[in-house]
């Protein structure tokens, strides 16, 4: 039995560097170029091209930008880390880590979408049904699973998410009140 392919840290970390490249270097004719490679193209690029189009879409200034795309991200890492062999996720630490035999490049991206799905929506609703849900469906996944089992990838990505939006909505930045 061939031994599961890896997502190292540098190269999450540099696919999620992404998004800020798409920002400055980028502008929509980068984003309608990628659009075509998008089947071939890491989840954590097609989720920061979403964010990206979510960002284009809205009135936020760059502070606002620079949280929601951290807090996306966090999300993200987190959902990845339980699926690692030594990472910590930010706000539960090594308690959603799953089993070497469950560390599947396929369950990474599950987990990192989903968590990815939760963040965006959450700072971006207007964007749910235009550019969210289709990324979603595109990638096999259903947006309206709310799964919390933490032995599947889908309640990983979840149950990271929430733990890491529950804290942010706390932090002082005024989320919804005239915040993001």
């Amino acid at each position: 039995m061939s031994r599961p392919q890896r997502l190292s840290r540098r190269q999450f970390l540099g696919t999620a560097g992404a998004a800020g490249a798409l920002v400055v270097l980028g502008g929509p004719a980068t984003l309608a170029r990628s659009s075509g490679r998008s089947r071939n193209t890491s989840v954590v690029v097609r989720w920061n091209e979403a964010l990206v189009q979510a960002i284009r879409q809205s009135r936020m200034g760059p502070p606002m930008v620079a949280r929601a795309l951290a807090m996306a991200h966090t999300c993200m890492y987190d959902a990845w880390a339980a699926y690692d062999a030594r990472a910590v996720g930010t706000r539960l630490g090594g308690d959603l880590r799953r089993h070497h035999r469950e560390q599947r490049r396929a369950h990474k991206e599950t987990a990192i979408s989903v968590a990815a799905y939760r963040a965006a929506v959450d700072l971006f609703p207007a964007a749910a049904s235009g550019v969210f849900d289709p990324l979603m469906r595109s990638l096999g996944l259903d947006p309206t699973n709310r799964s919390t089992d933490i032995t599947t990838p889908t309640g990983i990505g979840n149950v990271a998410a929430q733990a890491v939006l529950d804290f942010r909505h706390r932090d002082g930045a005024n989320q919804g009140c005239g915040g993001l």
